[in-house]
């Protein structure tokens, strides 16, 4: 069976618009010895939104690429291109990997659960997943469920990342942001001697 663009279309835009409809059931998946539980962070979002900082401006999934979807595919919208290299405010899922790849995590804007790595580029990741840039690319990321809401600095263009995607458009959090995502278990692997220089 054959489903039009406009119809999955407004589909993901349905499930966008009611975020708070959807619940992530990732948090104990049988089998799945490796996984790291849940954890909170300040930047679940679990109320109003706070106000938007001076020179940063709020992008939505759904302004990423042009729509409805032309003939040459998808192709990048007029607001992505301008913010290349600005700071953006960005609200999504984080995707739920079996196991982190450090420096990077996968934001989209619905609940995804990642295939194991043997079945990793099979994923069916929405294509206007973002890749979020850590800090310190060492870093590993704990998992933190339902909707976040990040900023940091857009980039815009193919790029080869560490687990072997190709991401199209990134997002670089800062030194703040990162720590908040910090895997509680990893801390003492950050500190290298030259940390405390």
């Amino acid at each position: 069976m054959h489903y039009s663009r406009a119809i999955i279309t407004s589909l993901l835009f349905a499930q966008l618009a009611l975020p708070q409809l959807i619940q992530p059931a990732f948090a104990h998946e049988a089998g799945h010895e490796h996984a790291q539980p849940p954890m909170s962070s300040a930047l679940q979002v679990n109320g109003p939104l706070p106000a938007l900082p001076a020179g940063v401006t709020e992008l939505k999934f759904s302004e990423i690429y042009k729509l409805p979807v032309g003939p040459r595919g998808l192709e990048p919208s007029a607001k992505l291109l301008s913010l290349n290299g600005k700071q953006v405010r960005l609200l999504g899922y984080m995707a739920k990997q079996d196991e982190a790849t450090p420096g990077v995590f996968i934001l989209s804007p619905l609940p995804v659960l990642m295939g194991h790595e043997d079945e990793s580029f099979a994923d069916d990741m929405p294509a206007t997943s973002v890749f979020v840039h850590l800090h310190d690319a060492r870093q590993i990321n704990g998992y933190v469920p339902g909707l976040i809401n990040l900023s940091g600095v857009l980039s815009v263009g193919e790029w080869h990342e560490a687990d072997g995607r190709i991401s199209y458009v990134r997002l670089q959090l800062d030194a703040v942001q990162s720590a908040q995502l910090l895997r509680p278990d990893t801390t003492a692997a950050l500190q290298s001697p030259s940390d405390f220089k």
